[in-house]
């Protein structure tokens, strides 16, 4: 196998005997230019052609004076089927770890110059803000842990949408747990060599992706879809729909008065919902579970009508009178003109949560989910029925 000098040499003498006179010359000295060695330096990466493959040791053309040699140590650094996918011949990135002086070999490492590549890679999908996909490899505090080529990207929880509104640090874990062995869209948005920091965001690269489906959802108004809970907080549950996130308000999540989300929803289970709204602009989609359930004042409605009696219980007092829930679902106003008593005290001093009452339904207005009562309008002699009765009750009850 011919060093590089003896290569140079034979293309010299090669190039001498078919020139002559001055343009010979020149054309010599051009040529002494460009097979002049490259000057090398530490920490610098170069591709080179494999000359020498040896289970512990890879010899590579560099260009320079002397050939490079990848040590045995460095060799244990590279992943066994890489190396088994080489031949001689090959073109390899490595990374200067050693100049010579005197007689010293030039030493290079085969697995930092295939990282270098690696951040060059990185680089280059940083200006093109191209979405790749890359495999969940672990978490930590802050995010998720990612496998680019030979290089740990790390991806921010407020840069996963499955995360980034998830407060409870179990669900947070939890949901994490479920991710790791994933492969998740994603774009590379910050890149630091020298701390060694490669950030990515699943966040933008599912931008494109979301607007599509918020397309698609956007022409479903009015229908019913199933999603999986994946966040409750104050003001209700959030729904993900398939790469997008919907809201059920607290108010849509059942035709009871619904104080906590949790009460009536767990993060993880597949819920049915109606799609009321979706704006594509801000990226938002009204859910509603209510929706689908049984109306419980279409029955109340066909049940019930003006003029009977019913028994309530006191849910809230206001200045204006009292709320009652006389049924599943079904709450109705008792106003301060038609309570007893309200002459002399405000409605606070005369009912208080909790209290049961007999009332007569004044209107039903199942459209607008309203219902008038009255407690006034009840004669006496029924009042007084209805308490022996709930006595009756009471004492049945204690005996069982």
């Amino acid at each position: 196998m011919q060093t590089d000098s003896e290569k140079l040499e034979k293309t010299t003498e090669q190039s001498l005997s078919q020139s002559h006179g001055d343009n010979g010359i020149d054309r010599f000295e051009k040529l002494l230019e460009s097979h002049k060695p490259k000057p090398l330096h530490r920490g610098q990466t170069v591709e080179g052609e494999i000359i020498k493959l040896e289970d512990n040791l890879v010899i590579v053309d560099v260009g320079a004076k002397r050939d490079a040699i990848v040590p045995p140590e460095e060799m244990g650094e590279v992943d066994e089927s890489f190396l088994e996918s080489l031949d001689e011949g090959d073109n390899v990135y490595v990374y200067v770890i050693r100049t010579p002086i005197g007689d010293e070999e030039l030493l290079v490492s085969l697995d930092k110059g295939l990282r270098e590549q690696d951040w060059e890679r990185a680089t280059e999908y940083l200006e093109s803000q191209e979405a790749l996909g890359l495999n969940v490899t672990g978490k930590n505090k802050g995010g998720l842990l990612v496998e680019f080529g030979r290089l740990q990207g790390f991806v921010p929880n407020s840069h996963v949408p499955r995360l980034r509104r998830l407060r409870n640090q179990g669900a947070l874990s939890g949901q994490k747990d479920e991710l790791v062995g994933e492969e998740l869209l994603l774009k590379v948005i910050e890149v630091d060599r020298q701390r060694r920091r490669l950030v990515l965001s699943a966040k933008r690269a599912q931008k494109e992706v979301r607007q599509q489906r918020l397309a698609e959802l956007k022409q479903q108004e009015g229908q019913t879809i199933v999603g999986q809970i994946t966040n409750l907080v104050s003001f209700g549950a959030f729904v993900d729909l398939g790469g997008v996130e919907g809201l059920i308000h607290i108010s849509e999540i059942a035709w009871q008065q619904v104080d906590e989300a949790a009460e009536w929803l767990t993060p993880g289970e597949e819920v049915e919902v109606a799609i009321l709204s979706v704006d594509t602009e801000k990226e938002r989609i009204s859910l509603s579970r209510k929706e689908l359930l049984p109306n419980p004042w279409e029955s109340f409605d066909q049940t019930h009508e003006a003029g009977d009696l019913v028994e309530g219980v006191v849910t809230n007092v206001v200045d204006f009178g009292a709320f009652l829930l006389v049924a599943e679902g079904i709450e109705g106003l008792l106003h301060v003109s038609e309570m007893r008593g309200t002459q002399d005290f405000a409605p606070q001093d005369v009912l208080y949560p909790d209290d049961h009452v007999l009332v007569r339904i004044l209107q039903i207005d199942p459209e607008r989910q309203r219902l008038s009562l009255s407690q006034r309008r009840v004669r006496q002699h029924e009042e007084i029925d209805w308490i022996r009765q709930r006595h009756l009750d009471e004492g049945e009850g204690e005996e069982e």
